[in-house]
């Protein structure tokens, strides 16, 4: 079930859930007879009972446990936040109703009734009033608040937990990292080593771009792991090594070396400062840590651990053009040059860099701001800092761009239409409208005297000042040398580079437009044999950086957002990834193969134990987007094991002569149609709750059943020619966002997500599908949402004879926030009995799953992707 448009007018306990919280079974637990001072009224409570833990630990309630009203818990403030560990101070003028909350600079003034709340001085409104509440069967009287807004206020991480009907309350970790100060609020995760757990209470895991930071020393090295550990600080270099491999990994980069040999990593390891404590730890991603030291490594969402065990995969050397052998210079990299920050441009640089790093926000409030006026409050020749004021906090803001117009689109808020020009050299003009396509929304609309600016969204700690950074780029370093055998030249940016090059004979150019020379005019003549020369320059606002190389020198270029590197190289004979012989006795088509995705991995599986083959006939493999090859044992099969940098597409050739060839690649390089497949809920998200036979229904179950287990037979069979990754593969709460960028990360052609619909009403049945008007997204052959959604409504009801209701235009997070057609299919009604009769049925969800399949082949044939 997914959220619906405010405009539907549905009533009822059903509803406010929905809009509100994630659905929750309702327990059994006997009622409570409450009297509310704030209507007066007697209320016989029989829904949720709410419990609360800080830190992990339960707070005692005192038999007076918290309430749902209109979609917001209330409990009383005494029992969470002042006797408990939280400890908030407090003073109550009971004659006023006033209470006031307080906690280092930090102060919440409360008044019983009243939606209207002071926070540090300025108002701000509550979901919910505060009200006192008499517990009449045990005659306790509580003043009960909203315990999100109190939470957060605070400065508090708040969770709803479904399942256990638990508010879960816990302290950000105040952190330091990157030059930055970080409240941190995610995951903090624990660590197992063959099923004993490391004690990292003092620097929990951190989650970095959904990959889980582990500390380096405590894990890997005082642990059972037991890998000898050195930290440079001067350097930020850390090795970590045992009897057969040596892993050097530089705090801040994304590229490691594995004996010798550099690999890349999702993540950069970071040096990070708890400043709670004043303690430095050096924190690396657990994965690929875990497993070139010889561990698996396991995530589990439910318990937020991250599961190290001894590994059964036995590592395959990097053969590249020569063989099996290792190097014997575990490090053979050379550094012929390195250009820094000039000392003219420090200072400036430093302050740019530390700026902040997004481009939406967003608070927890739909109360409207009047927009009291813009300045600039900050400006050099190279960057510009504009502050946005309101009377109240913003809601949601955004920024978008197109060609040299900078848009701030900011939800409920109000202003003055005016054209104004604050002197700006990056921005010359800025017009203040009123948004025409949304009500109370207002736009700031920057006129921007150069295309390549870049541009960053931050927000006041008091919610009611928005500030836009404008700057240009800034090239930080510029190194040449040597890299596991290759010459590179490596040009670096404060933020991802856009970069022109352009060929005359042997002279390569690379223009940075919009971008500061950070380092400098300077030039050089190398002693290496690919690269003669560079030079770096400046052309107005365009950053130059010159290159001669030799004239039988071939290059490629390697560009990963704020890096951008030609990489001098002889060609590779071999068209395949990787190559490898089958045993005499086994024939192409005994080879299955199975692909992890979700982990860069790909499982290449082999009939028997083909160890002793595969040690005198070595795997081939030279495909610097490998970071590791392994042969695993399982049961009666071998497994050829491959480890990627990032998620790559694969096919394997029968190349005859009892040979095999990989080849591997961007998604959209492999696959003629790629759909991403969407199982809605999961984990602590249960979604619709319902009950039938006495049996406890979780929509959360009935989508993965149809769209993860039972699809797969259709799309992974031999002859399918559609690709289906899938968002959520086990019963994982999965963030909305990341359900949507996942389709951008394989490259999908459309998203496809699946929910089961519910209402107050029993009567509503059938299939619905949702889209959302706005996303245009095409494919090549015209295909968007709302034909997508069409097109599929008429098949499976077709299919499945399920009664056809209607597409709607829905304002959802997966349907709006995709880059291709995306739509969501409400299959059937939870709430109506023979809609879930039919929902519950093995036989209607084989058929359903099969239903999707044909239908997106059917859009497939009728929307080809023309690859």
């Amino acid at each position: 079930m997914v959220k619906l448009r405010n405009n539907w007018k549905l009533i009822g306990i059903l509803a406010l859930v929905l809009i509100c919280l994630p659905f929750t079974e309702v327990s059994a637990a006997s009622k409570l007879n409450l009297y509310l001072y704030s209507t007066k009224k007697n209320l016989v409570y029989t829904s949720t009972q709410a419990k609360y833990t800080f830190n992990g630990k339960t707070i005692n309630m005192k038999d007076t446990p918290g309430i749902i009203i209109e979609g917001t818990s209330l409990a009383s403030f005494l029992d969470v936040f002042v006797n408990s560990e939280i400890g908030l101070k407090y003073s109550y003028n009971k004659s006023k109703g006033v209470l006031t909350l307080s906690q280092n600079d930090k102060k919440l003034v409360l008044t019983e009734g009243s939606k209207t709340a002071v926070l540090n001085g300025k108002k701000v409104t509550i979901p919910q009033a505060p009200t006192k509440i008499t517990f009449k069967d045990n005659k306790k009287t509580k003043y009960m608040v909203p315990v999100t807004f109190v939470a957060e206020s605070f400065g508090y991480v708040y969770t709803w937990n479904s399942s256990t009907a638990t508010g879960e309350i816990t302290s950000p970790l105040n952190l330091s990292y990157n030059g930055s100060k970080v409240a941190y609020t995610g995951t903090k995760g624990v660590v197992t080593i063959d099923k004993k757990k490391v004690d990292v209470s003092d620097m929990p895991s951190i989650i970095i771009n959904n990959t889980a930071l582990l500390q380096a020393y405590k894990v890997f090295s005082s642990s059972s792991i037991k890998a000898d550990y050195n930290f440079d600080k001067s350097t930020g270099v850390l090795t970590l090594s045992n009897s057969t491999t040596k892993v050097l990994l530089t705090m801040g980069k994304k590229t490691a070396y594995v004996n010798g040999k550099a690999r890349t990593m999702d993540t950069a390891p970071l040096l990070v400062t708890n400043l709670d404590t004043k303690v430095a730890y050096v924190m690396v991603p657990g994965s690929f840590v875990a497993s070139y030291l010889g561990y698996d490594y396991k995530w589990d969402s439910a318990s937020k651990t991250s599961i190290l065990t001894k590994s059964k995969i036995i590592t395959l050397p990097d053969s590249g053009n020569g063989g099996p052998e290792l190097s014997d210079d575990p490090i053979p990299d050379t550094t012929t040059f390195s250009w820094g920050i000039a000392a003219s441009n420090l200072e400036e640089y430093t302050k740019l860099s530390n700026l902040g790093n997004t481009l939406e926000v967003s608070q927890d409030t739909q109360q409207s701001s009047y927009i009291t006026g813009i300045t600039k409050v900050e400006a050099t020749a190279n960057s510009e800092t504009y502050a946005i004021s309101g009377t109240a906090p913003f809601s949601k803001a955004t920024l978008t761009k197109q060609d040299t117009q900078l848009t701030l689109h900011i939800k409920n808020a109000m202003g003055s239409s005016q054209t104004l020009s604050l002197g700006g050299s990056l921005a010359s003009l800025i017009t203040l409208n009123a948004d025409t396509t949304e009500t109370t929304a207002f736009n700031f609309v920057f006129s921007l005297a150069e295309p390549e600016l870049k541009y960053e969204l931050s927000l006041s700690a008091d919610s009611t000042t928005l500030y836009v950074k404008l700057y240009r780029n800034y090239i930080n370093l510029i190194t040449a040398g040597v890299s596991t055998g290759e010459e590179f030249l490596q040009i670096s940016g404060m933020k991802d580079l856009k970069v022109n090059l352009t060929e005359a004979g042997n002279m390569i150019t690379l223009q940075f437009p919009s971008t500061v020379n950070g380092i400098g005019n300077n030039n050089i003549q190398t002693n290496l044999a690919a690269l003669k020369s560079v030079t770096s320059s400046t052309s107005g606002n365009t950053s130059v950086i010159t290159f001669e190389k030799n004239s039988n020198a071939g290059y490629r270029v390697e560009q990963n957002g704020t890096s951008y590197k030609i990489i001098f190289e002889t060609e590779v004979t071999t068209g395949y990834s990787i190559e490898f012989k089958l045993p005499s006795d086994l024939s192409f088509s005994d080879i299955t193969s199975e692909d992890q995705y979700y982990k860069n991995r790909i499982l290449i599986e082999l009939p028997g134990d083909r160890t002793d083959f595969y040690n005198q006939n070595p795997v081939a493999w030279s495909d610097n987007i490998i970071n590791k090859l392994g042969l695993l044992v399982e049961g009666d099969k071998t497994k050829i094991v491959i480890d990627t940098a990032v998620l790559q597409g694969y096919k394997l050739t029968d190349l005859g002569n009892n040979k095999v060839g990989i080849t591997l690649g961007n998604p959209k390089d492999i696959y003629k149609n790629i759909v991403v497949l969407d199982a809605g809920h999961g984990g602590t998200d249960p979604g619709a709750v319902r009950s039938l036979n006495g049996k406890t229904i979780y929509e959360k179950d009935l989508n993965y059943k149809i769209m993860y287990e039972l699809t797969r037979q259709y799309f992974n069979s031999p002859d399918s020619e559609i690709k289906a990754y899938y968002s959520r593969y086990d019963d994982t709460k999965v963030d909305l966002y990341g359900r949507a960028a996942f389709a951008d990360l394989v490259g999908a052609d459309m998203f496809v997500s699946l929910h089961m619909n519910a209402n107050t009403n029993s009567d509503p049945k059938g299939t619905e599908i949702y889209y959302y008007s706005a996303n245009t997204s095409k494919n090549s052959a015209g295909l968007n949402s709302k034909t997508l959604a069409t097109l599929v409504l008429n098949s499976m009801t077709d299919k499945l004879e399920t009664q056809k209701r209607y597409i709607s235009s829905q304002n959802l997070v997966v349907t709006r926030e995709t880059n291709v057609p995306a739509i969501l299919i409400e299959l059937g009604f939870m709430s109506n009995k023979s809609d879930l009769t039919l929902l519950t049925n093995s036989d209607f969800q084989n058929r359903a799953a099969l239903a999707i399949y044909e239908s997106i082949c059917e859009v497939f044939d009728a929307y080809p992707t023309g690859r």
